[in-house]
């Protein structure tokens, strides 16, 4: 399985798997660290690029909720991918009803922008078309 580090989004300042994650993997195959890693924030869509500093440490755990597979994540994670199923579920941090009140909003926003991107699409591609005279 391909790493997938957690790290807390400069963005929406939640900690979650990943939207988007990509890395040249290392002779040991961990991530290298050496080239240049892109991670795009599944709550809020924020794309940034991280450093080996910012992969916060594995030590709580999450079960899930479809097949019960534990696996293993930070504490402080808002959002768990299951390691066998690939479930997306809630993390130990949204115990905090302060962190699940984010994680509601920020995913809501997101959502919404997700929404009118695609409309501004949408509209771009109706304009191409042959217009009256």
């Amino acid at each position: 399985m391909r790493p997938r580090p957690y790290v807390r989004c400069r963005g929406c300042d939640l900690v979650g798997p990943a939207e988007r994650l990509d890395y040249e993997l290392s002779d040991t195959g961990d991530v290298d660290w050496g080239q240049q890693v892109t991670w795009q924030c599944a709550e809020c869509g924020f794309l940034d690029s991280i450093a080996s500093d910012q992969v916060l440490a594995l030590d709580a755990t999450h079960t899930c909720v479809d097949c019960a597979t534990h696996t293993p994540c930070p504490a402080t994670a808002a959002r768990v991918e299951c390691d066998r199923c690939g479930l997306i579920g809630l993390g130990p941090a949204t115990t905090d009803p302060e962190i699940a009140g984010q994680l509601r909003a920020i995913e809501a926003l997101h959502e919404m922008e997700l929404r009118v991107q695609q409309a501004l699409r949408d509209s771009r591609g109706a304009s191409d078309g042959p217009r009256p005279a």
